[in-house]
């Protein structure tokens, strides 16, 4: 692939800029950038509502360790992770 297509091909298209932004960083941490808030919390599974989609994580002894204005981290022992 020459280096003009392959610009081209990373090139966020202006209806995908506020998509959300997800990180699984091993079992035990998952981050979320454009988080809009928590819709279900408990230490077996956190749902965020990160617009077009919903993340649900599911595990063991899951903690909200940081919220923020547009991000989550959600840690704990993470069994399995669903977008909605």
């Amino acid at each position: 692939m020459n280096k003009e297509k392959l610009i081209s091909a990373l090139k966020v298209l202006p209806e995908q800029g506020n998509l959300p932004h997800f990180e699984l960083n091993g079992a035990s941490q998952f981050l979320a950038d454009g988080c809009l808030g928590i819709l279900h919390y408990d230490e077996t599974k956190v749902s965020l509502n990160c617009g077009s989609l919903i993340a649900e994580i599911c595990g063991e002894e899951l903690t909200v360790h940081h919220l923020g204005e547009s991000e989550a981290e959600v840690r704990g022992s993470i069994c399995s992770v669903k977008l909605v």
